[in-house]
C-alpha cells in the first residue's frame, strides 16, 4: 500500500495561482475608462476543456458594468504589504466619481488592448465565458448570507478563459 501525505495547500501554490484570501486587482475598461476593484474571492480551474478563471464582483461595482460591456478582465496581484494604501483606497473610492488608479498611484499597462497594474509581480488575462449572479436561494449555508450579504449586495461570479499569464 502506498502512503499519502497531507499537504496544506497553501504550500503547493505559486505565483499567479495563488488565491489565499490576499487581495487582488480585477481591472477592466469600455474602450475608453479604466476602472479596477479589489477583489479577494477567485480561483483557477479547468472547464469546458479551457484553462479557466473564476472571480467575484460585487454587483454594485462600477467595475461590474465595465466588465460586463467589454468582456475582458485582468487580475493583478501586488505585494499586499507593499502596496497596502494604494489597496485601501482602490477599495475606498468609486471608479464613477473619480480616476481610482491615478489617486491609488498606480500605472496602467496594456495586453492586447487589456489593462492590467504594471507594479505587479503577475497578471492574469482573461476573456469571459460565463457571469452568473449569486442568488441568496443558491447559497445552502445561511451564516453565509448571514456574514456576507446582509446588505442585499451579492457578487457576479465571471469565469473567464484563461488566454494569457504575464510575469515579472
Amino acid at each position: 500500500m502506498r502512503v499519502m501525505q497531507p499537504v496544506d495547500p497553501k504550500d503547493i501554490e505559486s505565483g499567479a495561482y495563488v488565491f489565499d484570501g490576499g487581495k487582488m486587482l480585477v481591472t477592466t475598461c469600455d474602450g475608453e475608462k479604466v476602472n479596477v476593484a479589489a477583489a479577494t474571492y477567485g480561483g483557477v480551474g479547468q472547464l469546458w476543456g479551457k484553462r479557466i478563471i473564476y472571480v467575484y464582483v460585487r454587483s454594485s461595482r462600477y467595475t461590474r458594468e465595465l466588465i460586463d460591456k467589454s468582456l475582458e478582465f485582468s487580475l493583478s496581484f501586488l505585494d499586499n504589504k507593499e502596496y497596502r494604501g494604494a489597496l485601501k483606497y482602490i477599495e475606498m473610492v468609486s471608479g464613477r466619481d473619480e480616476d481610482k488608479l491615478k489617486g491609488a498611484r498606480l500605472t496602467v499597462n496594456y495586453h492586447n488592448g487589456i489593462p492590467y497594474i504594471d507594479e505587479s509581480s503577475n497578471v492574469l488575462i482573461c476573456r469571459v465565458i460565463y457571469r452568473q449572479e449569486v442568488e441568496k436561494e443558491c447559497i445552502l449555508d445561511d451564516s453565509i448570507v448571514d456574514e456576507f450579504y446582509k446588505d442585499g449586495n451579492y457578487h457576479v461570479m465571471y469565469i473567464g478563459e484563461l488566454e494569457k499569464v504575464l510575469v515579472r
